[in-house]
């Protein structure tokens, strides 16, 4: 009992007697939102409580509580060593996997990605795809296995990264992996019997209310609901430029397309296509900024008025959906080697050959900068050996010194090199190198001027790496 009030339980703060020798002020709320009737301005001292217990805390509560924690940590730690989110091997070859990352990316960049595949797998045995660490190794593996053509391999790592505890790893392999299916399915269904032309061309229109499209101008004019899809058509020539739409699904079309069979002729020149477009504006970009600047003449309190130029986005952050130019010492050292051809193209419309029958290669010492190459002279044989020049602005091969043996040989004096085709034009004629890595060497041939609307037969060339010595050791 505490003065005058007496404590009716035995709990912390506990219920007390009302303190009936206490005078109570009371009053009445003014309005019955809380209970219309007399109550005590201070409940505390009419009723009691409102007593303040502090904790109380002992040693060996501090010394449970930091048990607790450590037991915590402890678990903590083995469930991350189980599901694979701590993993001791990648702990103890630390430095072996940093290396193997930054050479694998380096080499993706510089598109040696044999390299990259190479450098990468010998340090998966390491790593765990549920790791933040391994996550990424097996990432940048898996973009590899894909710029090389494993797609089946790039397949499996996606599939498998797809699930892992990472979350940024996850996205982005289902990200990569939807982007794999989705080219395959395409590829896939444009072969079925159930794909219509005039279904998807319906579809197309009605998807995208080009049945309307005159309603989208504010000038007067013509009625345009129907719009021509047919091969000369200008919407047709627009779509059919557009379905490819990355590099990476260009690179895929290309490395897919051995034999007649595989991929439609039409998206092969779509893909050539588009690399070169990409080619052409990452070229002029270049040469604008690698022009001489000029001197400024304008001057604002003492200081030149200058134009900043636009900054071009670095090597590092090239991904496998753009386009890398690369610096003129990457694109020789990656042109050094041998190459069989694997496709020429016109440059538009579905005019295909492939030379999956037929042996064409071509060998390129940067170095020495000569040559060797031997293919096909209508029925006849053609072999070549000679010097070549490079134009490292716009990346022209030029041949010269060119000595010819072979039972086609006396082609090359009665034709002239302006009148040679096929493999013999792509060995002999100027070629522009669009794009050169470690598996695809692509090529079109150097005209003076051309009218985008004239179709240039035998336009594009793609040569596939082969290994040195595995053609022109047997030509000696």
């Amino acid at each position: 009992q505490e003065g005058g009030t007496k404590k009716t339980t035995t709990g912390i703060g506990g219920s007390w007697d009302k303190n009936v020798t206490s005078e109570v002020d009371t009053y009445r709320p003014a309005n019955g939102g809380w209970g219309y009737f007399p109550r005590p301005k201070d409940i505390s001292r009419a009723y009691g409580g409102g007593k303040r217990i502090e904790p109380t805390s002992t040693f060996e509560d501090e010394v449970r509580k930091q048990n607790s924690v450590e037991d915590t940590r402890e678990k903590l730690r083995r469930y991350r060593e189980k599901v694979g989110i701590e993993v001791q091997s990648e702990k103890d070859h630390a430095k072996e996997i940093e290396e193997a990352l930054a050479l694998g990316q380096l080499a993706m960049q510089r598109g040696v990605y044999s390299t990259a595949v190479s450098a990468l797998e010998k340090v998966t045995k390491y790593c765990s795809t549920n790791s933040k660490v391994g996550g990424k190794v097996f990432l940048e593996l898996a973009m590899a296995y894909e710029a090389v053509g494993r797609t089946s391999e790039a397949i499996q790592v996606y599939t498998t990264l797809s699930s892992s505890r990472m979350e940024d790893i996850k996205f982005n392999a289902k990200r990569l992996l939807y982007g794999i299916e989705s080219m395959r399915f395409m590829r896939e269904e444009l072969k079925s019997e159930a794909f219509s032309r005039k279904q998807v061309k319906q579809t197309f229109v009605d998807a995208t209310g080009l049945a309307n499209i005159a309603q989208n101008f504010d000038d007067k004019i013509y009625n345009t609901a129907y719009v021509d899809l047919d091969r000369g058509g200008g919407f047709y020539r627009k779509l059919t430029e557009s379905v490819v739409r990355s590099i990476r699904e260009a690179r895929q079309i290309l490395l897919k397309a051995t034999d007649s069979g595989e991929v439609e002729r039409v998206k092969v020149v779509q893909a050539l296509r588009s690399i070169e477009r990409k080619f052409d504006d990452a070229l002029r970009e270049e040469i604008k900024r690698n022009a001489p600047k000029e001197e400024p003449v304008a001057f604002m309190n003492g200081v030149p008025i200058v134009n900043k130029q636009e900054e071009f986005e670095s090597a590092s952050k090239v991904g496998m959906d753009s386009f890398n130019l690369g610096d003129v010492t990457q694109m020789k050292e990656n042109m050094s080697g041998e190459w069989k051809l694997q496709l020429i193209a016109d440059s538009k419309g579905d005019g295909v050959s492939f030379y999956n029958k037929t042996l064409s290669w071509q060998y390129f010492d940067t170095d020495e900068m000569s040559y060797n190459a031997s293919g096909p002279a209508g029925f006849l044989k053609l072999t070549q050996t000679g010097k070549f020049d490079f134009d490292e602005e716009l990346r022209i091969i030029t041949r010269k010194e060119v000595e010819s043996r072979g039972s086609g040989a006396f082609l090359t004096d009665l034709l002239g090199t302006s009148n040679l085709s096929g493999a013999m034009a792509s060995t002999n004629l100027e070629q522009q190198i669009l794009s050169v890595d470690s598996e695809l060497l692509i090529t079109r041939v150097v005209v003076e001027k051309r009218s985008s609307l004239d179709t240039m037969k035998e336009y594009f060339s793609v040569w596939r790496r082969a290994e040195t010595g595995q053609f022109s050791e047997k030509n000696q």
